[in-house]
């Protein structure tokens, strides 16, 4: 039985947000009814890192709202995250499920159809795929996918498909409707001005398809 995941999946950025903390964002992402929400921060000290994950782990608890980062294995082991989000260049899934144990929830990216076709294999619950559409949130992203791309990957996947990458509030409905279970976004949450009002708008519009 594949994983169930809410339409709508915040990924946090500090920079962006103009936020000092990922504490910050995530009460607000919790304020807009987000159920999941993954940590991305590469730049932090890592010990400054790992105390605000803790911050938002014993937070997210309170609600019922779980937490992974991404990467890191061990800031997840540490913090009691509820599992983490592997690249294509982190740790091995088969070795990220021995650190972390059976419960833990594991994604993988994917940027093509051979990957996506290679992650169906792995220990992981889902997987992210993209970039669908054009992205400035990263400098050195694979080659965009498209909506067609997206279309086959939820195909030929047995796991819950996660689209990310450039994908705007009006892009959402055609996303959901080519297959994917949840849309990943990060600059349409974390540069608007109420965080939680925009995620509470965008689950309604996910909602409705």
């Amino acid at each position: 039985m594949k994983t169930r995941f809410a339409p709508i999946y915040p990924i946090t950025d500090k920079r962006m947000s103009g936020k000092p903390t990922h504490l910050a964002i995530l009460r607000e992402l919790i304020r807009g009814g987000a159920s999941l929400v993954q940590i991305r921060d590469k730049g932090t000290p890592v010990g400054d890192l790992l105390q605000d994950i803790c911050r938002c782990v014993e937070y997210a608890s309170k609600y019922g709202v779980r937490v992974i980062v991404n990467d890191r294995c061990d800031l997840a082991l540490l913090s009691g995250a509820a599992g983490v989000h592997l690249g294509q260049e982190d740790l091995p899934a088969v070795f990220a499920r021995r650190i972390l144990g059976k419960k833990a929830l594991l994604g993988i990216s994917t940027h093509s159809q051979q990957q996506v076709r290679e992650a169906d294999s792995l220990p992981v619950e889902y997987i992210g795929f993209g970039p669908i559409f054009a992205t400035s949130t990263k400098s050195d992203h694979a080659p965009v996918v498209g909506l067609a791309g997206l279309r086959q990957a939820c195909r030929q996947s047995a796991k819950p498909v996660v689209a990310i990458g450039g994908i705007e509030s009006k892009q959402i409905p055609a996303v959901l409707e080519a297959g994917a279970a949840s849309v990943a976004l990060v600059s349409s949450l974390m540069m608007s001005k109420c965080i939680a009002r925009r995620m509470e708008e965008l689950l309604k519009l996910a909602g409705n398809y």
